[in-house]
């Protein structure tokens, strides 16, 4: 047990202190009277050797040379560290002698012999050799045995001496007067360590070569009492019974999984257990992708991989995994158990856990932990493989009694491979050699266990439902419920347009009827409760989910090697750091779970007709088919309106449409058509949308709707589904850290050896050193760095109003290379300016832009009033989209309901509407004015035309329109007819293609959309920075060209060939004055030429020469008449090949772009959009540049984190290396700074930096193998290194040092060997290139703004380097906290200790001489300057610069002559122009 024991105080002691503070405080002269008044006193001599012949002369001051504190802790029993006295002696002519009478005849520091009466303990601090101190202890069996020169005064047996004065050698080898009423300490202990030579005689100050010369013989006993001690301790026996019982309990449970897992996988394997996941797909909308085939965009066609596995509980199979749960606890219960038996054996406590003596001493202990720790770690880690430990004994069986249902499907992504294929093939290599060790480990006989990269196993349980008795479980959102009939699971959905109409829909007995309560509980046991299945995010849940990853397996097998061995604080220590590493991701990620649950969230109640009774009935419980009332408030179901007015709706939140939008009833001349939510949108209320009016009818009379969907599969369902089913965006560090953790356990290997090499002491302490290094190769903070960068980047993003629902977008918006732009209300404004309306009389007269006229034209007039989609909100503002509210704001008219208008004092009635249509690019009414019924059809001039009659078209139609577009004029054309009908009901039954034909052409409607003031400054940006910009719009290509002008995507003079449209699968190129054009040259293209392309060209493009197509992509900057489908088409082709895409829009048509990009940017006043990672609540498109500096910074910080984790990590390790050749270590509290308080802060404040202003023409790198990360990293560490060597190397050069090397090889006690120079070294080199190495990785270069606005940062790295210069400059109270420059009199109390500790070498003290101290810091500052020269001169600026010239050198794949088109013909599809793939990439 450690003891305290305590020093008395006496008058004499006390007297010489005041002295000593007089002499400070008043100088020399002042004190004499102090020490003439001493004189008297009655000292004990000093008993000091005289043998000094051929060594240095002492004949500085003594009282400079001692050192001692008044009291010490016995930390180890068995190698003891004890308080002394040295003796007292009357050899007359001693040293000791002299001393005294200089004493009393000089002026003296008095409180100096107080500290060395006290302690004894000789400190030389004249940094001369050979060195004085004093010598190690002398044990005997009887204190008759001491030398006489050991012994106190008076106590020889053999000698007689005055009897003034009467000693007594106390246990502790101190000697007290007897006279002057001294006993010995009741607590005193001898230090020595050999049973049979207990005592220990009064310890001696000599030079310390001359120490062995004198006490050889008594030292050379002790060794060899050692020895035979130690041999005759008892060795236990590893076939005890306790042994025996861990070894069968071990190996029995082991073998009985295995054999469980053969049984149950291979011997008895179930036929049927395993089927196809029918219906797996989820449905999403067919896009054209670049290699031209048909894909789903949220779907995989592979049904064949998706399969489901029948499980179910085992009463053996739970009794084995108990037991493995057991003995997995157990591992842990003997981890702790060998712990505290290893203090028992150090005496530091009394209990055992054992309850018996099963060990004998500390090695046996040591040598049982590391057996238990390395069966333990590979034991536990096997176990990680399966997709869950409690599966692997679960029982195949047939579906019918399945409690579990492992379902194997893939995740999808969308981004392309890899392309360092030598990385992606030895990691293949090895992951599969990995794989088959471990299926026939575990007689694995399907993909259950192994989780792919493109496949993922999950283990559902099977639920009863308590309305039905139906089984189901939910996967990824879905509902499957058990099939009687095919005997396995199937998706729980209820498609109500099956074998049903529009007609029956409207019927009015339904409608006044809805469904049956039965036939509602019925279809509620199948789709199951209308929610999202996602539970909700807890804190405690995203803990327990984070630590339960693989890595923090390692980390707590890790930790364990800490605790024993007297290192239990630094365990301590690095649960803390693991533990806040964990908690910081946890919080993120609990955050973000939070964020996309709160999207989910299903509640309220809502009045459902069911059995013709309008009730209320919670949310959850409504079903496919019910007739519900329409209420303000989210939608959390599909539905169709039957009946009622005109409900405003808001989207923003599901597709990011800024304006809300009035839906209709469905029409009831569709009766005969089947519902389609695309087809019949203006009637479809999707869930997420805010119903913000509706009637206030109450009952059946109100709006009505029918629920077409619910739970996941209704349009925000689907979306959230994707997003939960797809893979993050990967980068190319996603594949190289498995490398680059592959590389690191080579490297521990590697240095494990070593360590175990040059180690001389028991293999069992090697064992720990070797854990040590093994443990700091692989940082625990290296995970939690990414996460930690992206949550401050989006935290400040949300500062900025730009939500975010997927954090981990940020770091991909760092390595946008091509950023996409929707139009209208993203480059321009929102709304339009209307310029003026102009019959076919007036069409060739040219439009000015600089103001806007009147309409004139009585028809022109009527149409606009008309033919719109405009509803009046209860308020009166009028809704609907801006073209026509521009358009109707021009003529004199008001809307009075949904069925009528006033016109210039009449009313206009409608009789039928049809929406504007993407497909047919138009829309159309049917009004009654006066006694005439008139159709009028407005739609974009192109769609119009086709269905005028061609007479009526004014000449030049065409190239007037273009030449409008080619203003920058937003263009619609509008014809009219009259209708003829028999009744009124035959109007209702009017489909659009019966009045949208043989149509006169009525005029033009002339509209202006004002570029946004900041968007031409934010293109410039973007090209500065690196990125290329393009328009994606459903405006004439013109149109878009003419916006790309003033934005700055093409520039003025710049040749822009058109694909305008094809003729019998002929491209017709153009050119801006629509003559034939040919396709410029490979060199010319992006220099003075560009392309623009309509949406229809491009994808007959994609569909008859992919490769044509993927070559011109990247130099289109506008693609014109876009559908929704074109957009997604174009941002997944370009995703295909590997670009990093952006896509900025305003929602509605954009939704299915923004889901493809990997960055997708919705301007839109919700909240949280589903639909795009990002939102912008300020509809402002600077909102890109904010997204972009942010990811790069985030991205940068990241990477700056990452390679300071590398580098301590490596410092740490090869400090480790360094300690272990020379059997030091560093002092407790090095350790708290080094493992904990500086890398702590240092790694958590590195993502601090904020963004730089503008983007940089360059991206950070995402490669963590790439040159620019390696130069850093490794340049950083090399430099580290070389210093360490050289602050070595300026040690072993000094003269002073030569005798003081540490020389002991014992490293058992790792509390007293850290006291000596080298660890001063190693720490005060080491130990700041911790703080200076993340100065170097604090430079932002380009990403990031300057280095000292990171004011957290540099306030720690000036504290920091404030306290470590401070503690190498001046031995004082602070350098004694790491036990540096230290000398007894500032020791400061240990980590582990509640009382101070003396230093502990041969010469009582770790002061360096000044001016090696000043070597040291110039060691510090030049190796910050170098570190800091390197990474921002060489690294980011040189290497930087010498990359980008090499990057831009001409390679083959890139010459001109690669592509040449024809310079004169038009390009023939159904030729196929041969591009090479190469040349394309």
């Amino acid at each position: 047990m450690a003891k305290h024991l305590l020093l008395r105080s006496s008058t004499v002691l006390t007297a010489l202190l005041v002295a000593k503070s007089a002499v400070i405080c008043f100088g020399s002269d002042e004190v004499s009277v102090f020490t003439s008044s001493l004189s008297s006193v009655s000292l004990p001599k000093i008993s000091v050797s005289t043998v000094n012949s051929g060594g240095r002369s002492n004949h500085s001051s003594w009282w400079n040379a001692f050192d001692g504190i008044p009291f010490l802790l016995d930390r180890r029993p068995t190698r003891k560290l004890t308080k002394v006295k040295v003796s007292s002696s009357n050899n007359v002519g001693s040293i000791n002698d002299r001393m005294l009478n200089s004493l009393q005849e000089d002026t003296v520091d008095v409180d100096d012999f107080h500290r060395f009466l006290a302690f004894g303990d000789y400190a030389d601090t004249s940094f001369q050799c050979p060195v004085t101190t004093t010598c190690p202890i002398v044990c005997v069996a009887d204190v008759a045995e001491c030398p006489e020169d050991a012994l106190c005064p008076g106590t020889h047996p053999d000698k007689e001496y005055e009897a003034d004065h009467e000693y007594e050698l106390c246990a502790d080898g101190t000697c007290v007067d007897l006279t002057a009423g001294e006993v010995c300490d009741d607590d005193a202990e001898s230090a020595c360590q050999c049973d049979a030579l207990p005592v220990m005689c009064a310890k001696q100050v000599d030079l310390y070569p001359y120490c062995s010369t004198r006490f050889q013989q008594y030292y050379d006993s002790d060794a060899e009492c050692l020895e035979l001690q130690e041999e005759n301790i008892p060795q236990v026996s590893f076939t005890g019974p306790w042994f025996v019982a861990c070894f069968v309990i071990l190996s029995g449970v082991t073998l009985l999984m295995l054999s469980w897992c053969a049984w149950n996988q291979r011997l008895a394997y179930v036929d049927g257990s395993t089927v196809p996941l029918e219906s797996a797909k989820l449905s999403g909308d067919a896009v054209t992708s670049a290699m031209g085939a048909k894909t789903t965009l949220v779907s995989s066609n592979n049904n064949e991989w998706w399969t489901q596995t029948a499980y179910k509980r085992n009463f053996i199979g739970m009794s084995i995994y108990s037991l493995v749960i057991l003995v997995a606890i157990l591992i842990q219960f003997l981890l702790l158990a060998l712990t505290v038996e290893y203090y028992v054996q150090q005496e530091a406590i009394t209990f055992s856990l054992f309850g018996s003596q099963v060990f004998f001493d500390e090695l046996q202990v040591l040598r049982a932990f590391e057996i238990v720790w390395m069966i333990g770690i590979v034991w536990c880690f096997f176990l990680k493989y399966p997709a869950s430990v409690y599966s692997l004994f679960l029982r195949r069986c047939l579906h019918d009694e399945a409690t579990y249902i492992a379902v194997c499907a893939p995740v999808h992504s969308v981004d392309a491979h890899y392309r360092t294929k030598w990385i992606t093939n030895v990691l293949s290599r090895i992951s599969a050699w990995f794989r088959s060790a471990m299926s026939f480990l575990y007689s694995d006989t399907s993909h259950h266990l192994v989780e792919s990269s493109h496949h993922q196993v999950t283990f559902c349980q099977v639920c009863v439902d308590e309305k039905t008795c139906s089984r189901y479980f939910y996967f990824r959102m879905r509902r499957y419920i058990f099939d009687e009939e095919t005997g396995r699971f199937v998706l729980g959905c209820w498609d109500i347009t099956k074998d049903t109409s529009i007609g029956q829909w409207t019927n009015e007995d339904f409608l006044r009827r809805g469904i049956s309560e039965d036939e509602a509980i019925k279809r509620f046991g199948i789709v199951g409760p209308n929610v999202l299945d996602l539970k909700k995010p807890t804190i405690l849940g995203s803990i327990i989910n984070e630590f339960s990853k693989p890595f923090y397996l390692y980390q707590n097998f890790m930790v364990w090697t800490w605790f024993p061995y007297w290192y239990y604080y630094m365990a301590i220590l690095n649960t803390v750091v693991r533990i806040t590493a964990g908690l910081v991701v946890s919080v993120f990620q609990y955050s973000s779970d939070l964020d996309l649950y709160r999207l989910m969230v299903t509640e309220g109640t809502v009045e459902v007709l069911r059995d013709g009774v309008m009730t209320s009935v919670d949310q959850i419980n409504v079903v496919p088919g019910d007739i519900v009332r329409l209420t303000p408030g989210v939608a959390y179901f599909d539905m169709a309106i039957l009946q009622g007015s005109s409900p405003l709706i808001d989207e923003s939140a599901l597709t990011g449409e800024v304006h809300p939008v009035a839906k209709k009833p469905l029409d009831r001349a569709n009766a005969d058509l089947t519902y389609d939510p695309k087809v019949n949108k203006s009637s479809t209320i999707s869930a997420g949308t805010t119903i913000l009016e509706c009637s206030e009818n109450e009952g059946i009379q109100g709006d009505l709707a029918i629920v077409t969907h619910t739970g996941s599969f209704t349009a925000k369902g689907k979306l959230l589904s994707d997003v939960l089913s797809y893979e993050r965006h990967k980068f190319k560090f996603d594949t190289e850290v498995k490398l680059v953790l592959a590389i690191l356990a080579v490297e521990a290997i590697v240095l494990l050896a070593i360590v175990f090499s040059v180690l001389e002491d028991n293999w069992e302490y090697s064992w720990f050193y070797a854990m040590f290094v093994v443990g700091t190769v692989f940082p625990p903070l290296l995970p939690s760095v990414f996460v930690v960068s992206v949550g401050i980047s989006c935290k400040r993003l949300q500062r900025n109003r730009i939500t975010c629902t997927d954090s981990r977008g940020i770091l991909i918006a760092g390595k946008v290379k091509k950023a996409f732009f929707d139009k209208t209300g993203t480059l321009t404004k929102q709304g339009l300016d209307f310029l003026s309306a102009k019959p076919g009389t007036e069409f060739q007269r040219l439009e000015s832009v600089t103001g806007s006229s009147g309409v004139t034209d009585h028809v022109l007039k009527l149409g606009l009033a008309t033919c719109h989609t405009l509803h009046a909100s209860k308020s009166g503002a009028l809704i609907g989209p801006a073209v026509d509210r521009m358009g109707f704001s021009a003529v004199s008219a008001q809307v009075l309901d949904e069925e009528s208008i006033s016109f210039e004092g009449t009313t206009v009635k409608y009789l039928k509407r049809f929406e504007f249509s993407h497909h047919s690019m138009t829309q159309s009414v049917i009004i009654s004015h006066g006694n005439k019924v008139l159709v009028y059809v407005k739609g974009s001039p192109e769609a119009i035309a086709k269905l005028c009659v061609p007479s009526s078209l004014p000449p030049n139609f065409h190239e007037k329109t273009r030449q409008s577009a080619r203003n920058g004029i937003y263009q619609l054309a509008m014809a009219t007819s009259t209708y003829t009908f028999k009744t009124v009901n035959s109007v209702n039954e009017v489909k659009r293609e019966d009045i949208e034909k043989e149509l006169n052409f009525a005029g033009v409607i002339n509209f202006q959309n004002s570029m946004k003031e900041d968007s031409p400054q934010v293109i410039q940006e973007l090209r500065e920075g690196d990125i290329v910009s393009a328009i994606i719009t459903g405006d004439n290509v013109l149109t878009g060209i003419y916006i790309a002008k003033k934005a700055g995507l093409i520039g003025q003079d710049e040749n822009v060939v058109i694909g305008n449209n094809i003729h019998d699968g002929v491209i017709e190129w153009l050119d801006a004055t629509d003559s034939p054009a040919a396709l410029p040259s490979v060199s010319e293209l992006g220099v003075s030429s560009s392309l623009a392309l309509t949406g229809e060209v491009w994808q007959h493009l994609l569909l008859s020469d992919p490769t044509t197509a993927l070559f011109l992509a990247p130099h289109t900057k506008v693609f014109g008449r876009c559908t929704p489908n074109d957009k997604v088409s174009i941002v997944s082709t370009f995703v295909e090949q590997g670009e990093t895409t952006l896509f900025c829009g305003d929602g509605g048509n954009d939704c299915g772009a923004l889901k493809a990009a990997h960055v997708g940017i919705a301007l839109s006043d919700a909240e949280a959009s589903v639909v795009a990672p990002f939102t912008s609540l300020d509809k402002t498109i600077t909102s890109v540049l904010d997204v972009l500096k942010e990811g790069r910074c985030a991205l940068a910080s990241a990477f700056a984190a990452y390679k300071y984790m590398i580098m301590y990590g490596q410092v740490e390790s090869i400090n480790q290396v360094a300690n272990a050749y020379l059997s030091i270590t560093f002092t407790e509290w090095c350790w708290v700074f080094m493992d904990g308080i500086w890398t702590i802060t240092m790694a958590f404040t590195l993502p601090l930096a904020r963004a730089a202003k503008k983007l940089s023409p360059k991206r950070p790198t995402a490669s963590i193998l790439g040159p620019h990360t390696l130069a850093s990293a490794c340049g950083v560490l090399m430099i580290n290194i070389l210093f360490l060597v050289f602050g070595l190397l300026a040690l072993h050069a000094q003269s002073w040092f030569q005798c003081r090397m540490w020389d002991s090889t014992d490293v058992s006690n790792v509390l007293t060997i850290g006291d000596n120079y080298e660890t001063s070294v190693i720490f005060i080199i080491s130990g700041y290139q911790y703080i200076s190495s993340a100065a170097a990785f604090n430079f932002g270069y380009t990403f990031r703004a300057n280095w000292f606005r990171n004011y957290v940062f540099v306030f720690f790295f000036a504290v920091w380097s404030a306290l470590l210069f401070g503690a190498t400059l001046s031995a004082s109270n602070l350098s004694c906290i790491w036990r540096l420059n230290c000398d007894n009199d500032h020791v400061v109390r240990w980590v582990t200790s509640t009382e101070p500790e003396p230093i502990y070498n041969n010469w009582n003290t770790t002061v360096m001489p000044i001016g090696f101290r000043w070597i040291l810091f110039a060691l510090m500052v030049v190796n910050l300057i170098l570190v800091c020269a390197w990474d921002y001169w060489v690294v980011n600026s040189f290497l930087s610069k010498l990359s980008s010239k090499l990057s831009c050198l001409p390679q083959d794949s890139q010459r001109a002559t690669a592509y040449t088109p024809p310079k004169v013909e038009p390009i023939t599809l159904e030729k196929k122009t041969s591009i090479a793939s190469q040349d394309v990439v």
